[in-house]
């Protein structure tokens, strides 16, 4: 798929490739407007046309919300913790082992993960144990 290369486009691309962690169409569109005049329909338009391309992956965040992030054939994974929402990038994949056993066992062709692992900080743990 050729996509036009367009002002938005090429300024979602930017602010995705300059993302720790995987971003809303809301937070990418907060990021961009003031340097242009974009909508926010405009920025589901062309994050539509990135995800046909395979230009970058859509995944579903803990508070149900889409976010995208470029498809690079390095992974990046992100512990996100459910109670205040920190994210730290961890390092490495933790999945290439499991999927390869879930293939062997099951016979699917594991195609692709999500990013974010959830769980609860070590600062809520001890807040929660006070």
């Amino acid at each position: 798929m050729n996509l036009k290369k367009t002002k938005t486009r090429e300024a979602i691309l930017s602010i995705l490739s300059n993302s720790k962690f995987p971003l809303t169409a809301d937070e990418i569109f907060e990021k961009i407007k003031s340097n242009g005049n974009f909508t926010l329909s405009t920025i589901y338009r062309s994050l539509f046309s990135f995800e046909i391309a395979g230009i970058i992956k859509k995944e579903v965040s803990t508070d149900k919300k889409s976010v995208y992030s470029l498809n690079t054939p390095m992974d990046k994974h992100v512990l996100v913790c459910v109670k205040c929402h920190k994210k730290v990038i961890i390092s490495g994949c933790p999945y290439h082992e499991a999927n390869k056993k879930i293939s062997h066992e099951t016979g699917f062709q594991i195609i692709d993960h999500n990013t974010e692992i959830y769980g609860i900080c070590p600062e809520c743990l001890k807040k929660g144990e006070k």
